[in-house]
């Protein structure tokens, strides 16, 4: 029952968002400070993709051996890699490399991997968090220091909300049913919408 009490709060908490940051500026690049701010507030659960991302991405530093060093390697590439599309960088239908490693977790959580657990998976979940963070950049292109600036300060906030949101629910199920059937109907899930928004990406 805690589980789905605290599912429930998280989806209440989460739907207002999502109602009111499909544009937090209206669609264009942030100008001041606080449309920088508003625009990383809402970002990180735009799309139903990236948000069970970021959840998958906490269930799956739950099982790391290294927890802590696992949320910040992701929290930290996440936040590296707009700065880096700002310089530039090109990565090739970056939605499609999200949707890819929505799936990739979701198997591992099928199989009750070990590889989870290991200093590697530390290093993948840091490429995800690449991956996951490069498309936010096109948000600020062109954007001045200041509001690029507070965009990243509230994109990594939310980010981290979720992170943890996404920890706390498998800690949780862990708690009440520590067994691999939990695990196995949440990687099932991860697997299946991944693989929709795969499709999605790649034909639009």
């Amino acid at each position: 029952m805690r589980i789905r009490q605290f599912a429930a709060l998280v989806i209440s908490t989460a739907l207002p968002v999502l109602a009111h940051a499909h544009h937090p500026t209206g669609g264009a690049t942030p100008a001041t400070a606080l449309d920088g701010l508003l625009s990383g507030f809402g970002h990180p659960v735009i799309g139903l993709d990236h948000l069970l991302f970021v959840l998958a991405i906490g269930a799956a530093c739950y099982t790391s051996a290294q927890r802590a060093v696992a949320v910040a390697a992701f929290l930290l590439a996440a936040l590296a890699a707009p700065v880096l599309h700002l310089w530039k960088t090109t990565l090739p239908h970056p939605d499609a490399w999200v949707a890819v490693t929505l799936i990739g977790l979701g198997v591992l959580l099928i199989n009750a991997s070990p590889f989870l657990r290991s200093k590697t998976a530390i290093g993948l979940l840091a490429l995800a968090g690449l991956a996951h963070g490069y498309a936010y950049g096109e948000a600020i292109v062109g954007a001045e220091p200041t509001p690029i600036f507070a965009y990243l300060i509230g994109l990594t906030a939310v980010q981290g909300a979720v992170v943890l949101a996404g920890y706390a629910l498998a800690r949780m199920a862990d708690r009440r049913r520590p067994n691999l059937q939990t695990a196995r109907v949440i990687g099932g899930t991860l697997s299946v919408a991944g693989l929709a928004f795969l499709v999605v990406s790649l034909s639009g």
